[in-house]
């Protein structure tokens, strides 16, 4: 697997653990939608910093792989289980 595909999927698998988060602070802690989007936003930032040193890629590259799937999944986690925590 080429390294640009294990940036991909890290970040895939790291969009779902921050939906997760983002619905355990926003339910159950009470933080506010616009903090918790700031902290996926973050999340997203600090893993790629993160991945580029630790693959030694390059920054801008890794910034921008993985963008929309992060992004997808990390709002669709987030909206599922917002979901199905609300109408329990």
């Amino acid at each position: 697997m080429k390294d640009s595909e294990q940036v991909y999927w890290i970040k895939a698998g790291l969009a779902v653990l921050t939906g997760v988060l983002c619905m355990y602070l926003n339910n159950y802690i009470g933080v506010l939608d616009t903090v918790t989007v700031m902290i996926g936003v973050s999340i997203y930032f600090a893993a790629s910093e993160a991945l580029s040193i630790l693959r030694k890629y390059d920054r801008n590259r890794t910034i921008r792989i993985g963008i929309g799937a992060f992004l997808f999944l990390w709002i669709f986690t987030w909206t599922l289980l917002n979901t199905i925590v609300k109408a329990t």
